[in-house]
């Protein structure tokens, strides 16, 4: 699915723009999931769920981008609030291979997050080949959504 790349990929771009900028970050939570959801979705509807979470979280971070660059507290809470969401989308999903992959997803920018957070509160204790990593790992999660919703 086209749009849950462009969705997810504007979302990175902002969370990568944000922590290159101000050293902003977001979420230090665990993201595994209580219980595996039933298969009671199609792959076309999980999508279209997640799709459509995602495009009103991206456009709310979008929006924000200006206050990512003054204010890395508020990019903190902003990238932590569109974990939580994210996280809230994947739960709701039932397809179990749309499920695994946006929960795999989740992860991973749930770890970014939690680097860039580490990030704004001290630019020079961070390891940089973690913080590269969970980006790698965030674009290769996005990819691997955007082939299951294709």
């Amino acid at each position: 699915m086209k749009k849950f790349a462009a969705l997810t990929t504007a979302a990175v771009a902002v969370v990568l723009l944000a922590g290159c900028a101000s050293g902003s970050g977001g979420s230090d939570g665990d993201a595994t999931t209580a219980a595996k959801p039933v298969a009671t979705q199609s792959k076309a509807e999980a999508c279209k769920t997640l799709e459509s979470d995602m495009k009103s979280v991206s456009t709310q971070l979008q929006s924000q981008m200006t206050k990512f660059q003054s204010d890395p507290t508020a990019a903190v809470a902003t990238l932590k609030d569109f974990d939580g969401k994210l996280k809230a989308a994947t739960d709701k999903v039932t397809n179990k291979e749309v499920h695994e992959t946006a929960a795999g997803f989740e992860q991973s920018f749930s770890n970014l997050v939690g680097q860039l957070e580490a990030f704004s509160k001290d630019p020079k204790s961070v390891d940089s080949t973690k913080l590269q990593d969970s980006i790698t790992d965030v674009q290769s999660s996005t990819q691997a959504m955007s082939k299951v919703c294709d």
